[in-house]
């Protein structure tokens, strides 16, 4: 079986986009992959009396934890991240990005796959925020069972896929409900028929996997902010996206500068790449 990853960015007013990231990994591999995360976070948590288990890879926290204000009356939530060294920290974050884009699977037929769909805040600005994320939810399932039954054709397995979700109180039940209907009938992009069951969700703190899908997700999100970093993450990751004949077809960016050919970015690229051939 195949296990889906996914964590969200851009729910917060006035964001640029809204992200959907995840990584695609088979069940035999997922274990050693947790492993050389939590290997790299223990490395750098040197005291013994702080527990490696309780760092959470989480980039907006790591990048941003502060430690707490000494002259305060107000009890004050201090991230775990707080007690160590900037430094350390962003050292932490590109080793994990290293161990993200140097993973190999057991199986070189059954290889782990990143996800993202980034849907820009002016793309069919009509749309309503939930019918805008239901689109965007409906594209990254439906590459990953295209992923699935790809594979299923070219390696003559039979593997299903599995969602995991970060834990999204407030829209867990819609995403059920959206993919029950996407697999009894196709949506706007297409009928799913492969997947093991609806989306489950749970806590990032407790799986290093779901945490994946957070440095995916903000990588997207930060690549296409107006003020893009200096430190682009996404560099890591652009090999990583699913492809099909060379041709990357994981990521997707769904802007109206598409339209008008002039969003030059990777994704956007090879989709004009990909249009281009097909008139051929």
């Amino acid at each position: 079986m195949y296990l889906l990853f996914v964590d969200e960015s851009g729910t917060h007013g006035g964001s640029h986009a809204f992200v959907l990231g995840g990584v695609a990994i088979h069940e035999r591999d997922a274990r050693r992959l947790h492993r050389l995360l939590d290997s790299a976070v223990q490395r750098y948590i040197t005291n013994p009396a702080l527990n490696a288990e309780e760092f959470e890879l989480h980039v907006s926290e790591m990048k941003n934890a502060k430690k707490p204000k000494q002259k305060s009356s107000k009890p004050q939530k201090v991230s775990n991240w707080a007690f160590i060294s900037r430094t350390d920290r962003l050292a932490l974050l590109e080793e994990a990005y290293e161990i993200i884009r140097d993973f190999q699977p057991s199986n070189p037929s059954l290889p782990m796959a990143l996800f993202g769909v980034a849907v820009d805040r002016n793309f069919r600005s009509g749309l309503l925020p939930a019918a805008r994320e239901a689109f965007a939810y409906e594209v990254l399932l439906n590459k990953f069972d295209v992923m699935l039954k790809r594979n299923r054709a070219d390696n003559g397995g039979d593997d299903l896929g599995l969602v995991i979700h970060d834990r999204r109180v407030v829209a867990e039940r819609d995403i059920q409900s959206w993919t029950r209907e996407w697999r009894r009938a196709a949506g706007t992009v297409g009928q799913i028929r492969n997947l093991a069951d609806v989306p489950l969700f749970a806590d990032s703190k407790a799986t290093r996997l779901i945490q994946v899908a957070d440095l995916v997700s903000y990588a997207i999100w930060r690549h296409y902010s107006p003020d893009p970093p200096k430190n682009d993450y996404m560099e890591f990751l652009w090999d990583g996206f699913d492809k099909k004949l060379d041709q990357m077809c994981g990521m997707v960016h769904y802007t109206p500068s598409y339209g008008s050919g002039t969003c030059t970015c990777r994704s956007c690229s090879d989709r004009l790449t990909a249009e281009a051939l097909k008139h051929i």
